[in-house]
């Protein structure tokens, strides 16, 4: 007797949203959707909702839904089957592709230009082969959730060149940089639920916010990124439990805080006790960085690093400089009911790399990899408000009128690019209209100036009016 089919039993997961910022309802629907696809919020082969519950969900019309799930189905993120329902793409489904059946160019998701710059995979079979990761090393027991004192110090001493007097009893090792920033946060709300962010903030603290129900307080940004006088008017409104912020080229603007914002921002939170979430993942990249809120603040600051953005995603390992050893001890406390431990392997092969300096090799090779692709980027978009860091890995491009950034991203998709519009980074109301260009995801530097110029010759020769038609 045929067992029964497994979809049949999978019960859809996903909870309905619209996007804000969106140009209609349909397209609020969509956005929504592949955003979470993007973020991990549905994983491949997960079931949707039937249409008409989603419709009922959100109080709109069935044919809007229709519209979105449509829309995602011709850029291949989703697929129906006959008598089974709608269903993520992955696995064995086909890759994400446009309209026309060109395969997509995933330029959404914000990696390291990995193939021009040192080879870690070579690094990594040559290193878990060999001799480094002995007893002293590589412990293949459950660990101290944290990470043991040898993994730990490690880490302490990476992060001591940006933390002035960090102890290794501060640090705890975490399986990459958003878990340890879902149980900061999971620790710092208890009492209140509000934290403030940029205008435009890295995406996956809108994932935490959605999973654990956090209301994030928007704060006006400017060149430099927060602007201390709109976090000032937020901490003095009360109850913030915390604030998140990307000091060293932001996700996605790639503003910089000089020193004499971060000290006026460290100055704020203290005066108004506001704890300071610090993401850091770029300033490996930079080869003079400026002063971290750590530093500054050491008491209020809870600093995160991760090896994703100067070594390899592949790792999945973070260190996290906690204000004292008692807060160590609680994130770890957090970590161990979500992840029991980091990969003792891999924690292993970091401490190896962080001491005989592989660390801040690979680091450097990405730097000038970036640099690179940046001078593609810069002489490609020469004319256009193109926001830039060159040691960046992504580019933060200001959309002419009347272009709309989720029309223009839309567009984007019909010829197999995927970016990601400024209502993916946003909350609450927007003031630009943008897309976040991952410039390292590329396989290659002619790839990217193909996938660059194709981006700009879509802002000249499409007109964002008659895009409507098309969904």
């Amino acid at each position: 007797m045929r067992s029964p089919d497994k979809s049949r039993r999978q019960k859809p997961t996903w909870t309905p949203r619209l996007m804000e910022g969106a140009s209609s309802k349909h397209a609020a629907i969509f956005e929504a959707l592949t955003s979470d696809i993007a973020e991990g919020v549905l994983a491949p082969g997960q079931r949707l909702p039937p249409q008409r519950e989603v419709a009922s969900v959100l109080g709109v019309d069935l044919t809007t839904v229709t519209k979105a799930y449509t829309r995602a189905r011709e850029i291949g993120v989703i697929q129906a089957a006959a008598g089974r329902g709608t269903f993520v793409t992955g696995g064995g489904a086909p890759t994400l592709s446009s309209p026309q059946g060109v395969a997509a160019l995933d330029l959404s998701k914000n990696s390291p230009p990995l193939n021009e710059a040192l080879n870690i995979r070579a690094m990594i079979a040559k290193d878990l082969g060999g001799e480094a990761l002995q007893a002293n090393l590589l412990d293949l027991n459950y660990q101290e959730t944290g990470g043991n004192q040898i993994n730990r110090s490690a880490g302490t001493q990476w992060l001591s060149g940006r933390i002035r007097a960090l102890e290794w009893q501060r640090v705890v090792l975490c399986s990459g940089a958003q878990s340890a920033i879902f149980a900061i946060c999971l620790h710092l709300t208890r009492q209140s639920k509000k934290v403030a962010v940029g205008r435009y903030a890295y995406p996956g603290i809108h994932t935490v916010a959605n999973c654990i129900g956090l209301q994030l307080v928007p704060v006006d940004m400017d060149d430099e990124g927060l602007a201390p006088e709109a976090f000032e008017q937020a901490a003095k409104a009360g109850g913030l439990a915390a604030l998140y912020v990307t000091p060293t080229i932001d996700n996605p603007t790639t503003a910089t805080m000089s020193p004499s914002r971060r000290q006026r921002i460290a100055e704020i939170a203290l005066e108004y006790r506001v704890p300071i979430i610090e993401d850091e993942p770029y300033v490996p990249l930079v080869q003079k960085p400026q002063i971290s809120l750590a530093s500054l603040a050491p008491a209020m600051t809870w600093h995160v690093a991760t090896l994703s953005k100067c070594v390899t995603a592949a790792l999945r390992l973070g260190y996290v400089a906690c204000p004292s050893p008692a807060d160590a001890d609680e994130l770890a406390a957090m970590l161990q009911a979500m992840t029991m431990m980091a990969s003792p392997l891999f924690a292993a092969l970091a401490t190896h790399w962080i001491g005989n300096g592989l660390v801040l090799k690979a680091a450097a090779s990405i730097r000038q990899a970036n640099h690179a692709r940046q001078k593609i980027a810069s002489r490609v978009f020469a004319g256009y408000d193109l926001r830039a860091d060159p040691n960046a890995s992504h580019i933060w491009l200001k959309l002419p009128e009347p272009w709309r950034a989720n029309d223009f991203a839309y567009q984007a998709q019909r010829a197999g690019i995927l970016i990601l519009p400024s209502g993916s980074f946003a909350h609450g109301q927007q003031d630009q209209e943008a897309v976040r260009v991952s410039i390292g995801a590329a396989l290659d530097q002619e790839v990217l100036r193909r996938a660059l110029t194709e981006l700009r010759q879509i802002l000249e020769e499409n007109r964002p009016f008659n895009l409507r038609a098309l969904v």
